[in-house]
């Protein structure tokens, strides 16, 4: 039990009060209850209600008596009953009869409930204990009897008038809401005529705190709550499972963690060794998450206890199970078995360690020679982590040698260097042979290994090779790029020189070991295996989730797998990353679905748990990132470990589901409400790689340009002259005046125009930023205004164009493509915006029915609406030669019309169900492509390099069209045709594509 006073947390206090003494005025003089002198082994007797002795108890459930915890727990118990009373209810100042303000014309008699009755004065249901008038059919349950209510009440803070205590039983309507029956004791308001259950506007005095810190929930304190549990929750305590209490229970919003009373004032103990139940000590993990109980195979939901040794799990309750039973049908005991077999030993002493080593078969790398060996029987010393091959640390182990590769001294075994072996350039591990005098270190693996002092059959040099015995800076013709020093083998007829460790191996033999003990599974010896897993096993290795290769060590008793990797360098059993968590982490080597509250994603197996706070985590989002950018977000965000309520209804801004708010994820510290799942944040077609804690943010001035008055500004891309704004009448077309950014026709819309030169800027696009993040690059964009007027493809829709770009580096955006954000709004999808989500799947544009790679998608339901970013940037209404009036896009028809439709232009068929343009006043269905054709997004008049040809961009737009000099020999029917520079005829091409083809 928590205590008054007791730490539940470093830095935080529980302070549970006791009640005042049950000394309430109104109640007459009492009976008897108990004699101290009747208190006996068999227990005290309470015979006002309760038949049997009783024994004094300290336990926090809900009391028989009043129906409600208290947080002092002292009463009685009766075990034959499973009938428990608070000391404060059952004591010697309890009456058998009572007066009460709320009854005020009988007395009540104290009964044992047997009905399930409700009490007449707060609409709660009767534990066992009440006060009852037989006459009125009048029940008042303890605690009410104990905190009668005032006649008055007149600052309810919902209601502006005086409240009167009504004392007859009336069927009303509850002002307040409530939902609980009408019928009994009211608080009436005489003028508004409105009434409210005394328990809806009275609260007596309560000493529990309205915040706790808990041990097994260090994030944030947890809040008292009353009424029923919210719906985002299961209703049953974190720790036990038990339904949560509607009367009173703690809770946390930010990560949906509720507990019950008992668990909050008396919660389950952290840790526990007890060998009937777990070799290994066994923690607490305060989570909620499926498992399967190691003791009884059956499935869990919550807070089990667990070995972060092997992996141990065991529900609470399974605690308990005994050990040796017989059961009714077996003649013999049954007992219950535990596969934890361990060999002790009291160790081996080895000259070059201070404490005794255990014997070891351990497939990882040895401090002894820093290298692996097929056969890893050896040496481990679990204080310093140190494990010594057996043939690096047998008998045989010299602690001075001479070596055929140093004859001039004697070398010496010593401990710790960072320097490299001398002789192959290794790294030297941890022991290794030594001459002080000439600074000469030698690996234990080059001590017993002699190359010899001549070699003539290397393959890849025709002359014999001689080993110099000195050191020696020299460049190995080997291209090893290793160190160039240390004895070489040279050849003096070429002068070149190798690495002895480059030209010389020892033969070695492939011998595995067939059974190694792993620190991951400490139950049983792992067993060498070849060829296909096991038919029952998910053919991955527990530790890494890998596929198991040709070799792997399996456990059949636990289906317990391991590929080599992990048995020769087993990942870290424990670490501590503030970046990561704040408490230390364990690796929990299990095989069970875990959800990651790091990326809020199921995981299958072997996570790092905190037994703190049940914090769990995939191996791979340990070096998640801590802030960032992401390629559609203007600001930073940064990973947060619960994203908490405030995100509960938030949808991932990447790939638009719901995030689970109790988990982790990045949010904006600038955007309320905009959060990211972490995998999504961090996906490579989303975050650049650079992690940016740390890194000051720079303010940007992505204003494009300053307002002078309201309808003058100063745009950064004409820094000459002030531009003036033209409102759009929606009549008059300017075909002739382009826009300088998209290069498109004014059009109707309203437009900045420059009085004293050629220069013009739809509204929209001169409010395009000067920077700005695009869903289709990583890096910010910059607006380069082109004044050179330099053509380039765009890499969304493809088309050329030589106005403003988005630019960064070698990706180029025009401004059309540039601009598209999310949530994206489009006149041919009016019910649902349109989204960018990553993906690497080809979809159909329901524009052109062609297959993109990058389309704006409809994400509601099964609606299944996609556009290519050409098609969404397509205009709404252009001008075309084959009508004086302006053509409008036509989103395709639903159902197929009678008659087939023609293009005027190519006069060819089209497809009403693909975009067309038409005129309302005829009954023409044009082609996109024929209207626009592939160059609308050159800047008439400009000069352009159309694949390595110098051309003049033309608008054709004369009644005498020119003929087309490419591939189609025919009459330009395009808006743009270029003109050929340079020749001595004049040569015109219709599109890009007869460039491309002329010759």
């Amino acid at each position: 039990m928590v205590q008054s006073g007791h730490s539940c947390h470093p830095g935080a206090y529980i302070r549970m009060a006791c009640f005042d003494e049950f000394t309430s005025p109104f109640f007459e003089s009492t009976l008897f209850v108990y004699d101290h002198q009747m208190e006996s082994e068999g227990g005290v007797l309470l015979p006002l209600f309760h038949e049997h002795p009783m024994m004094p108890w300290n336990d926090l459930r809900r009391g028989d008596c009043c129906g409600r915890y208290e947080s002092q727990s002292d009463g009685y118990y009766c075990k034959l009953c499973v009938f428990f009373v608070h000391k404060k209810c059952g004591n010697n100042e309890l009456s058998q009869f009572i007066d009460h303000p709320s009854h005020p014309n009988h007395t009540l008699q104290l009964r044992l409930d047997k009905g399930g009755n409700i009490c007449d004065l707060c609409g709660w249901k009767i534990a066992k204990l009440c006060y009852r008038c037989q006459m009125c059919d009048f029940d008042l349950d303890l605690h009410c009897a104990k905190y009668p209510p005032p006649d008055v009440i007149d600052n309810f803070e919902t209601h502006p008038h005086k409240l009167t205590l009504v004392k007859d039983k009336t069927i009303f309507n509850c002002s307040a809401k409530c939902g609980k029956a009408s019928v009994g004791l009211t608080y009436k308001c005489d003028e508004c005529d409105v009434a409210f259950h005394v328990d809806c506007v009275w609260h007596p005095a309560t000493d529990h705190p309205t915040e706790v810190n808990h041990s097994y929930h260090s994030l944030h304190p947890l809040k008292l709550l009353t009424g029923p549990p919210p719906d985002y929750s299961d209703g049953k305590c974190r720790l036990c499972g038990t339904e949560i209490d509607k009367e009173l229970f703690y809770h946390c919003s930010s990560c949906n963690f509720t507990l019950d009373m008992p668990c909050v004032l008396n919660p389950p103990q952290k840790s526990l060794v007890d060998p009937k139940v777990h070799d290994h000590q066994l923690t607490l993990l305060p989570r909620l998450d499926s498992f399967t109980c190691n003791a009884c195979g059956l499935k869990g939901d919550r807070s089990p206890y667990t070995c972060f040794d092997c992996g141990f799990m065991i529900h609470q309750d399974c605690l308990a199970l005994p050990r040796v039973i017989n059961i009714n049908r077996h003649d013999h005991r049954v007992s219950r078995t535990s596969v934890l077999e361990q060999m002790e030993s009291e160790g081996v002493w080895l000259p070059f360690h201070e404490h005794p080593m255990m014997p070891w078969n351990d497939l990882r790398r040895g401090d002894c020679c820093g290298r692996y060996e097929s056969q890893s029987d050896g040496y481990y010393c679990k204080l310093c982590v140190f494990f010594v091959h057996k043939k690096c640390g047998n008998d045989e182990l010299s602690e001075f040698i001479d070596h055929p590769s140093h004859p001039g001294h004697t070398l010496e075994l010593q401990h710790e260097s960072s320097n490299r072996c001398d002789f192959c350039r290794w790294k030297i591990s941890k022991l290794f042979y030594r001459c002080d005098m000439c600074d000469f270190d030698l690996d234990l693996h080059c001590a017993k290994q002699q190359p010899p002092n001549v070699i003539d059959n290397f393959e890849t040099h025709p002359h014999k090779l001689i080993l110099l015995k000195k050191g020696t800076k020299f460049d190995c013709s080997a291209k090893c790029g290793k160190a160039s020093g240390g004895l070489p083998y040279k050849c003096d007829e070429c002068d070149v020189s190798f690495h002895v460790d480059c030209v010389w191996h020892p033969a070695t033999k492939i011998n595995y070991s067939p059974e190694v003990n792993h620190p991951y599974h400490s139950l049983h010896p792992l067993k060498l295996l070849t060829g296909p897993p096991p038919d029952y096993s998910d053919g991955k290795c527990r530790l890494c989730g890998t596929e198991i290769g040709e070799y792997f060590y399996h456990c059949s008793s636990c289906n317990f797998t391991v590929d080599f990797h992990c048995v020769l360098i087993p990942p870290q059993k424990s670490l501590v990353d503030p970046k990561v968590h704040d408490h230390q982490l364990t690796l929990l080597p299990r095989l069970d679905s875990f959800t990651c509250n790091a990326c809020g994603l199921k995981g299958d197996r072997s996570p790092y748990a905190c037994f703190d706070c049940g914090f769990m985590i995939h191996q791979d989002c340990l070096g998640l990132p801590r802030v960032i950018n992401i390629n559609r977000h203007d600001h930073r965000v940064s990973r947060t470990s619960v994203l908490g309520d405030a995100a509960m209804n938030s949808v991932c801004g990447v790939c638009r589901k719901k995030v689970d708010w109790t988990c982790g994820g990045f949010s904006c510290k600038r955007c309320p409400g905009y959060v990211v799942h972490s995998k999504c944040a961090t996906r490579n077609d989303v975050w650049n790689g650079e992690e940016l804690e740390g890194v000051p943010e720079e303010e940007e001035d992505t204003e494009p340009y300053v307002v002078i008055d309201e309808n003058t500004i100063h745009h950064f891309s004409h820094e000459e002259h002030h531009l003036r704004r033209i409102h759009g009448n929606g009549i008059m077309y300017e075909e002739n005046k382009r826009c300088s950014a998209c290069t498109h026709p004014i059009g109707l819309q309203s437009f900045y125009d420059c009085m004293d030169c050629d220069f013009s800027l739809h509204q929209n696009c001169a409010e395009c930023p000067k920077r700005r993040r695009h869903v289709l690059h990583n890096e910010r964009l910059t607006l380069v205004t082109n004044k050179e007027l330099e053509v380039f493809s765009c890499d969304a829709c493809y088309r050329r164009s030589n106005g403003f770009m988005y630019k960064d580096e070698d990706k180029e955006f025009d401004v059309l493509c540039g601009s598209i954000s999310e949530p994206f709004f489009h006149p041919s999808h009016p019910q649902h915006p349109l989204y960018y989500i990553p993906t690497e799947e080809v979809e159909i544009c329901n524009g052109c029915n062609r297959r993109e790679s990058h389309v704006l998608r409809c994400i509601e339901g099964d609606c299944g609406f996609a556009l290519g970013f050409k098609c969404a940037t397509l205009p709404q209404v252009v001008k075309n030669r084959v009508d004086d009036h302006p053509l409008s896009l036509c989103y395709g028809e639903e159902e197929e019309a009678s008659g087939k439709y023609w293009c005027d232009i190519c006069e060819k068929e089209t497809d009403s169900k693909e975009w067309f343009y038409t005129c309302k006043d005829q009954r023409a269905s044009l082609h996109t492509s024929c209207v626009l054709g592939d160059s609308t997004g050159l800047m008439p008049r400009s000069l352009a390099k159309i694949w390595g040809k110098s051309c003049q961009v033309g608008l054709n737009d004369s009644v005498t069209r020119p003929f087309c000099k490419g591939r189609c020999k025919d009459r330009c029917k395009y808006p743009i045709y270029f003109k050929l520079l340079g020749r001595i005829s004049e040569t015109y091409l219709c599109s890009v594509s007869c460039t491309y083809w002329f010759r």
